[in-house]
């Protein structure tokens, strides 16, 4: 009897700690979907979301399949993985997409050559220039 009531008091004292741990990133989290206070990295994780968001210079991820990703601004790097997830992106200066059906357009980029640096695994991957 009493190593169940420690056991139970160690695994409240855990939860616990894990709750006030999870409150402290500071993060917006709706759905699959975070982005940071800082507003440097968008997260978006599942299916079939269609999202907007505003991003200066930050990083874009994008997990899972059917999403639809519209960033005003600028990103140092997005990357992709999943099945049939687009991205459109004013300026971008790397992308890295695994999977298969995705897709980034995008306007400009910040490197040398005027395209992002960009690495694709995967079949049906596409990269575009609008």
């Amino acid at each position: 009897m009493k190593n169940i009531k420690t056991g139970g008091i160690l695994c409240f004292l855990l939860l616990g700690t894990a709750t006030a741990f999870s409150q402290s990133r500071k993060v917006e989290s709706t759905k699959g979907v975070e982005k940071t206070e800082s507003d440097k990295v968008v997260h978006i994780e599942g299916v079939g979301h269609k999202l907007n968001y505003a991003l200066n210079g930050g990083v874009v991820e994008v997990e899972g399949g059917d999403n639809t990703l519209t960033v005003k601004g600028s990103a140092k790097k997005i990357t992709v993985s999943g099945t049939g997830n687009k991205v459109y992106i004013d300026k971008v200066d790397k992308i890295s997409m695994e999977g298969g059906g995705n897709m980034v357009y995008y306007r400009t980029s910040g490197t040398k050559s005027g395209k992002p640096d960009v690495s694709i695994e995967g079949v049906g991957n596409k990269v575009v220039k609008q």
